[in-house]
C-alpha cells in the first residue's frame, strides 16, 4: 500500500514537473520568435487545473492535448527513474528525462532546440555526473569514482557531439545542403554527458532508425494521397530547419534523438554497453 502511496506521489510530481515544462516551452517558444503554442489550457476549477488527471474535467472546447500529453509523459518518466534507480540516480535520470521532454516537444513543434536544452543539458550532465558516479556505473560516490565517472561524462560530450557533427559535414557534401541543425550536434553531445559515448551513439543511430520508420509511414501516406515519391526523397534531404514530410509537415531530428536516448537510459543501457565493451579499451 505504501509503495502504491509513494508511486502515486513520485507521478503526480513528475506531472507537475510537466505543466512547469510545458510552461518553460511556451517561453522558449517565444524567445525563438513563435508568438503561439500548443502548451495552454482554457480550463478553469480545482478539478481541471490538477496536472494529468485534470484534463478529463476540462470541458470541451478547453482541453489541450500536447500539454496532457507532456504531463502524462513527464509523470510517466518520474515514476520509471523511481522504480528503476535508487534515489538519487532517480532524481538525476529525472533531471535528464525532463530535458529530453522538453527538447522533444519543443523541436518537434518549432524546429528549435534552445541552448537551455543543450548547453544547459550538458553542463548539468557533467555535475551530476561528478556528483553521482553511479551514472556512468562507476559505482557509489568516492573522490575517485567521481573523477571517473566525470571523465566518462567529458568523453561522451565530445564523442557524441563529433560524431554527429561529422555525419553533418559527410551529409552536406555529398547532398550539397545541411542534413542536420548545429542544434543536434549540441544536443547529442549532451546525452553523452549522462550516458556516455555508448548511450550516444546508441541514441544516434537509434535515431536514425525510428527517424527513417518514421519517413517510411509518412511516406507511405503521402502515396496514398497522391504524391509522388521523388518529390518526398527530395524535400527529405533538405535543410532541416525547413524540412518537410508530405505536404507540409515538418520532420526535426531532434524528437529521434530524445526517444533513443530515453530508451537507452531507462531500458536498453547494460545490453548496449556490454556490445560496446570490447571497444572501451579504444578510450
Amino acid at each position: 500500500m505504501l509503495a502504491a502511496v509513494l508511486a502515486l506521489l513520485v507521478f503526480a510530481a513528475g506531472a507537475t514537473a510537466g505543466r512547469g515544462l510545458a510552461a518553460l516551452i511556451r517561453v522558449l517558444a517565444r524567445e525563438g520568435g513563435f508568438a503561439s503554442s500548443r502548451y495552454y489550457s482554457l480550463a478553469r476549477g480545482f478539478a481541471a487545473s490538477l496536472p494529468a488527471i485534470g484534463h478529463w474535467f476540462a470541458p470541451r472546447g478547453t482541453r489541450c492535448p500536447r500539454l496532457a500529453l507532456l504531463e502524462f509523459a513527464a509523470g510517466f518518466a518520474a515514476l520509471a527513474c523511481w522504480e528503476l534507480f535508487p534515489p538519487f540516480k532517480a532524481l538525476c535520470g529525472a533531471v535528464f528525462l525532463f530535458a529530453l521532454l522538453g527538447a522533444f516537444f519543443i523541436d518537434l513543434d518549432h524546429m528549435i532546440i534552445p541552448d537551455l536544452f543543450t548547453i544547459g543539458l550538458a553542463i548539468t550532465g557533467l555535475l551530476l555526473s561528478a556528483a553521482c558516479p553511479s551514472l556512468h556505473g562507476c559505482g557509489a560516490f568516492t573522490a575517485w569514482n567521481a573523477l571517473r565517472s566525470l571523465a566518462a561524462s567529458m568523453l561522451g560530450l565530445a564523442i557524441g557531439s563529433a560524431t554527429v557533427l561529422w555525419f553533418g559535414l559527410i551529409g552536406e557534401a555529398i547532398w550539397q545542403r545541411e542534413v542536420l541543425g548545429f542544434g543536434d550536434v549540441k544536443f547529442l553531445g549532451a546525452i553523452g554527458a549522462f550516458c556516455g559515448w555508448q548511450g550516444a551513439l546508441f541514441a544516434l543511430f537509434g535515431g536514425a532508425v525510428i527517424g527513417l520508420l518514421a519517413m517510411i509511414v509518412r511516406g507511405a501516406g503521402a502515396m496514398a494521397s497522391g504524391r509522388r515519391l521523388s518529390a518526398l526523397l527530395a524535400t527529405a534531404a533538405s535543410r532541416r530547419e525547413i524540412g518537410r514530410m508530405g505536404a507540409s509537415q515538418p520532420f526535426p531530428f531532434g524528437p529521434m534523438l530524445a526517444a533513443a536516448a530515453a530508451a537507452y537510459f531507462l531500458a536498453f543501457h547494460s545490453g548496449v554497453d556490454a556490445f560496446f565493451a570490447p571497444y572501451r579499451l579504444l578510450f
